[in-house]
């Protein structure tokens, strides 16, 4: 006959001791990093090196000339693209001046719209089917052009010969 008097069944107190001591690195490890990460870089002025300024960062621009109110990776600091107005305008001389790469090649634009902006980029897409095969993806995006309350989204891409 077996008798469960005789056993016991409370853990070990060595190893509380090691839980807790793991407890307390793990918290302060969260702790040095919190704090790391709460480091602040110091301001240019006098003795700081000038800041670099990165040529992706949105322009401050007085925000009644804005056209458009969003972008794509506009959220990741990204200005909007270069060429993007000008084909909004159907401007080919400043479409032309904004993609010098592109120089003695044929440009074609195709414009998709939309409620948001994946409608605006499927639409784009029906209507990439219709693009000769010869000419090839240069660049797209889309953007919200906002007339007062509402606002539309436009998928531009450009396509080169």
């Amino acid at each position: 006959m077996l008798h469960l008097s005789n056993l016991t069944l409370s853990p070990e107190s060595d190893n509380i001791e090691e839980m807790k001591i793991r407890f307390c690195l793990v918290l302060s490890l969260l702790f040095i990093i919190g704090l790391s990460s709460c480091a602040s870089v110091p301001a240019s002025g006098e003795g700081a090196a000038p800041a670099v300024q990165d040529s992706h960062k949105e322009k401050k621009q007085n925000p009644k000339k804005l056209l458009f109110d969003d972008w794509k990776y506009k959220g990741f600091g990204q200005a909007l693209p270069v060429w993007f107005e000008a084909a909004y305008n159907d401007d080919e001389e400043k479409l032309a001046k904004a993609l010098p790469q592109l120089a003695g090649h044929k440009l074609f634009v195709i414009r998709g719209e939309g409620v948001n902006s994946d409608q605006a980029d499927k639409v784009l897409k029906i209507k990439e089917e219709e693009i000769p095969s010869d000419y090839i993806l240069y660049d797209s995006s889309w953007a919200l052009f906002r007339k007062g309350k509402s606002g539309i989204y436009i998928a531009i891409a450009v396509f080169y010969n």
